[in-house]
């Protein structure tokens, strides 16, 4: 009688794994592409339960048969600035969700180092990039179109470039006309476009163009653009003001830390806010809503920013659509930092 040979036992699979350590796939995919994105409990737990299966990844072979590398590069103007590590965090997290693990790199506001960081993720064969925020180097969205890697830009948009952004002229706009019809005619602003290597300087175009559409203007004096982002940078502007002259009733700042700079400043030099001096800050952070007094401040949300570029660099990696032009709205968010303008200064 003829021995009927035993069928194989199919092969152990990622799903497999997942099951045993009560994980998702994504997290058994990272746990041997990268341990290190795991806690010491989750990746020991599939570690575990892959080793008891006998399971053997074979992640390269298959991303050489699909051509893919599952791996999404983003580059960043910085860390430093909560808004982007919040929005950074929730991105890795709805990407990891699809099996996609997040390769960043972080240009420090430095151009080269932009350019430099473009360069490597498509030496490492990404499947597309996510930038953030406005073009450092010329060279890097180029570089990546001749390259044919899928890219989109988000948080700020560029004429003719696919882009998940904030309309944020129109945003400037709104905090202009809230502030005007308060009854404030003299205004100063704080932005640091050299820190953050903004050349188009769009936030501040958007304020003199609807300043002007009242009669009014803000004087170039009254404008300080070389300091940082912290609380500690506001503080410091609103120095530079008085050190300058400059009289505003109301103190246009980029946003909400150095917006509480320039609230302490009013306050240690005797000035009440907003009695004295209205200040409006940006983002809309935990620090607008909980500082006293509470920061009038425009609503960017960061769930809402993470969600829809996850979304379309998805359907852009899968072929579902090309890459579209989005315009995520903003809110004006009014709170006790802006008044009635003072009737004299």
């Amino acid at each position: 009688m003829t021995k009927v040979p035993a069928k194989p036992a199919a092969p152990v699979s990622v799903s497999d794994v997942a099951r045993l350590a009560e994980v998702s796939p994504a997290t058994v995919s990272r746990a041997f592409n990268n341990p290190g994105l795991l806690g010491a409990p989750t990746l020991e737990r599939v570690q575990r339960a892959a080793k008891q299966l006998g399971y053997q990844p074979y992640g390269l072979a298959r991303s050489l048969r699909s051509r893919r590398s599952m791996v999404v590069g983003i580059v960043m103007p910085s860390l430093r600035y909560a808004y982007y590590s919040g929005t950074l965090e929730l991105l890795q997290s709805l990407l990891a969700r699809e099996g996609y693990t997040l390769l960043l790199s972080s240009s420090n506001h430095d151009p080269q180092i932009e350019l430099e960081g473009v360069r490597a993720m498509m030496s490492q064969g990404v499947d597309g990039v996510i930038l953030f925020g406005r073009p450092l180097n010329d060279e890097s969205a180029p570089l990546l179109a001749q390259r044919g890697v899928p890219y989109i830009r988000c948080w700020a948009a560029l004429p003719n470039e696919a882009s998940v952004a904030f309309d944020h002229s129109a945003a400037m706009a709104d905090v202009v006309e809230h502030l005007v019809a308060l009854g404030h005619r003299q205004f100063a602003m704080v932005m640091p476009f050299v820190a953050l290597g903004d050349r188009f300087r769009g936030r501040l175009n958007a304020i003199r163009e609807t300043l002007a559409k009242h009669g009014l203007a803000i004087a170039n004096d009254a404008i300080v653009e070389d300091g940082g982002l912290d609380a500690e940078a506001g503080r410091l502007a609103y120095q530079t003001l008085q050190a300058r002259g400059v009289q505003a009733t109301a103190v246009i700042c980029s946003n909400d830390l150095i917006a509480a700079g320039v609230i302490l400043a009013c306050q240690a030099c005797g000035l009440q806010v907003p009695a004295d001096v209205s200040v409006t800050g940006y983002n809309d952070s935990g620090l607008a809503r909980a500082f006293e007094p509470a920061i009038t401040s425009v609503d960017t949300p960061v769930d809402l920013h993470a969600q829809e570029v996850a979304r379309v660099m998805l359907a852009v990696l899968r072929r579902e659509a090309p890459a579209p032009t989005i315009r995520l709205p903003t809110h004006l968010r009014v709170r006790q930092s802006t008044g009635l303008a003072p009737r004299e200064l």
